[in-house]
């Protein structure tokens, strides 16, 4: 059996013991980073793992490790939230799918219907709907996998 030091982590799928989700936050506004990362900071139950401010960061914080969950903006400083959902479902395996939020201020019934497609799980208006968020995030279930997020 192998011992880990301490910088090293378990990989996802051996972590069933920990309930905490680990969150990629891929979001371009600043201000609004640092209030999502305080609302979505829960020691042992969420904790922002890593973030993201352009599609390339994002898809490469993918390539690095596994996350839980993704909260995606469609609008980023180079790039989109779309590309980042659909870059999402391929990399990661079946058993392994992140609960995706898409959390937008573009909240059409077209760009809705196009972040679906995409493979979101959740749509939600950062003006209409950010009270969801923590609960979703905590407690929602991707529709990509067998296995709950951060299980």
């Amino acid at each position: 059996m192998k011992t880990l030091n301490a910088s090293e982590t378990l990989p996802r799928t051996d972590r069933t013991a920990t309930v905490e989700r680990r969150i990629l936050l891929i979001e371009d506004s600043e201000v609004l980073s640092r209030r999502l990362v305080e609302l979505l900071s829960d020691p042992g139950l969420m904790s922002i793992a890593a973030q993201a401010a352009t599609q390339s960061e994002a898809i490469s914080r993918l390539k690095e490790g596994l996350f839980d969950v993704l909260v995606v903006d469609i609008e980023l400083a180079e790039g989109n939230g779309v590309t980042v959902v659909r870059n999402a479902r391929q990399l990661y395996p079946p058993h392994a799918q992140p609960l995706i939020i898409v959390l937008t201020n573009y909240a059409s019934d077209f760009v809705r219907e196009h972040c679906f497609a995409a493979g979101a799980d959740y749509f939600l208006d950062k003006m209409r709907d950010i009270s969801q968020l923590k609960g979703l995030v905590a407690h929602g279930h991707t529709k990509y996998s067998d296995t709950p997020a951060g299980h």
